[in-house]
């Protein structure tokens, strides 16, 4: 059997694995099953998420043609360390189907990536989504801001200078109603 990682990435919402945000390897498997690689994944994940703290975030994963979706649920304020954890994991269960030593020990491993997830998190970021789901109004968020309401009814911050959910002035923040379309062709003509 013959393991490609091709992608690792954060998932910032809900996907094709998911129903949040997260973290996903896509791994290309050739000449074998993919359950035993699940399996092993599936171990070292839980191993690691435990060790990190997260022991609430919840193990996904989706077979397809070519391979798997290797994936968990994380907080939103640590998607780049939650890559590193699944990065880890992936490299970990390979080196037990291959009866190896991981390149870097869990104990090792574990301090390394809870520093990483010290050094991402945001609380702000976290207390501003929890008050904008209170208010029944759109949390969006990405790497330089995060915002409230959607249209003229939004207000938007830089992430490292979110205001505390009392000072958001909430009577004025609400939701525009809003339709997504996708596809290759028509959607303009869709939209109009």
């Amino acid at each position: 059997m013959q393991l490609t990682l091709e992608d690792s990435r954060r998932l910032t919402g809900p996907n094709l694995v998911s129903d949040g945000p997260g973290a996903v390897l896509e791994v290309r498997v050739e000449g074998g099953s993919s359950d035993a690689l699940v399996a092993a994944w599936e171990r070292r994940a839980r191993q690691i998420l435990d060790a990190v703290g997260w022991h609430d975030e919840r193990l996904q994963l989706r077979t397809h043609q070519t391979g798997v979706s290797l994936a968990f649920s994380s907080p939103i304020d640590a998607l780049y360390a939650a890559t590193e954890v699944n990065e880890w994991a992936l490299d970990a269960a390979v080196a037990d189907i291959n009866n190896e030593l991981p390149a870097e020990d869990h104990t090792a491993a574990a301090a390394r990536l809870r520093s990483l997830i010290a050094d991402e998190t945001n609380p702000a970021l976290l207390a501003l989504r929890d008050a904008a789901a209170k208010h029944g109004v759109m949390f969006l968020s990405d790497d330089d801001e995060a915002s409230v309401g959607m249209g003229a009814g939004s207000h938007t911050w830089p992430v490292d200078a979110l205001p505390a959910p009392d000072a958001v002035p909430w009577d004025e923040i609400h939701d525009v109603p809003l339709v997504m379309v996708t596809g290759t062709n028509g959607k303009t003509t869709t939209v109009r």
